[in-house]
C-alpha cells in the first residue's frame, strides 16, 4: 500500500495574491512534505495559488494553519474526496519538450516524450487523436534519430506530467498522464499499458476542454 492509503480527508485550498504572502508553489511543496500532506499546488488566476491537499486529518489542517487561510474569505478551504495520490507536485510547469514525428510516406507516427532528460518513444500506427472516445493503439519503442526524408516533425511543444503517481514511476506502472502543449495536440492525455510482454499500450485523449469529439487530426493536418 502507498503512502495515499493513509490520507482520511482532503481540501482544496485557495490562497489569493495577498494571503500567498509572496510563496510561492516550491514553498508549499516544501511544508506540505514537512507534514507529510500529498495533492498538488498551481498558479491560479490572478495571482492565486490552488492546493489540493491530502492525508491525517491532523496533517491537513496543519497546513491550512501553515499557509494562514484561517482569515481568509469562506471558501477558501473546501472539503473534497480523496484522491489518491502518492505524491505532492506543482501542477502547471513543463516537465520537458514533447514531439510528434510523421513517417515518411504517411505509414504511422512516433510520439516523444523527454523524461528525467532521456527521450521515451511510442510509435502510433494510426496517429494520435484529440477525440477521446479514439483510443489509439501505441508500441513502446527505441526513440527514432530522423534521417532526412524518413520523417516530418509533426507537433511538438512542452508537456507536463500530471497524475497521482510520480513520473517516471507512473510510466513504471502502466498509466501515465500528461498534459502536452503543441499546435496540433493540446491538453490532457493519458498512457495506458494493455500487455507487458510485448509492451502495448492506449494513447487516449482525456475529456476536458481541449477535446475535440468526432474531429480528424490527422486529416485536418493534410
Amino acid at each position: 500500500m502507498g503512502a495515499s492509503s493513509k490520507a482520511t480527508g482532503a481540501a482544496r485550498i485557495t490562497l489569493s495574491a495577498q494571503a500567498r504572502a509572496g510563496r510561492g508553489p516550491e514553498d508549499v511543496v516544501e511544508i506540505a512534505s514537512e507534514l507529510g500532506v500529498l495533492g498538488w499546488v498551481r498558479e491560479g488566476e490572478q495571482g492565486a495559488l490552488t492546493i489540493h491537499a491530502e492525508g491525517a486529518d491532523g496533517a491537513v489542517a496543519a497546513l491550512e494553519e501553515r499557509l494562514g487561510v484561517g482569515g481568509e474569505p469562506a471558501g477558501a478551504v473546501e472539503r473534497v474526496k480523496v484522491e489518491g495520490h502518492e505524491q505532492f507536485a506543482i501542477r502547471g510547469v513543463p516537465a520537458g519538450p514533447f514531439r510528434v514525428l510523421r513517417r515518411a510516406g504517411r505509414s504511422g507516427f512516433e510520439l516523444q516524450l523527454q523524461v528525467d532528460g532521456e527521450p521515451r518513444a511510442w510509435t502510433l500506427p494510426k496517429g494520435p487523436s484529440m477525440d477521446p472516445a479514439d483510443k489509439r493503439m501505441a508500441f513502446e519503442a527505441k526513440p527514432s534519430k530522423p534521417e532526412p526524408g524518413e520523417f516530418e516533425l509533426w507537433d511538438s511543444g512542452a508537456y507536463e506530467q500530471g497524475g497521482r503517481v510520480p513520473w517516471p514511476e507512473a510510466i513504471e506502472r502502466g498509466h501515465a498522464v500528461f498534459v502536452l502543449h503543441g499546435e496540433r495536440l493540446s491538453g490532457g492525455f493519458a498512457l495506458q499499458r494493455t500487455s507487458a510482454k510485448p509492451p502495448k499500450w492506449l494513447l487516449i485523449k482525456r475529456r476536458d476542454e481541449r477535446a475535440r469529439p468526432g474531429s480528424d487530426v490527422i486529416a485536418e493536418s493534410e
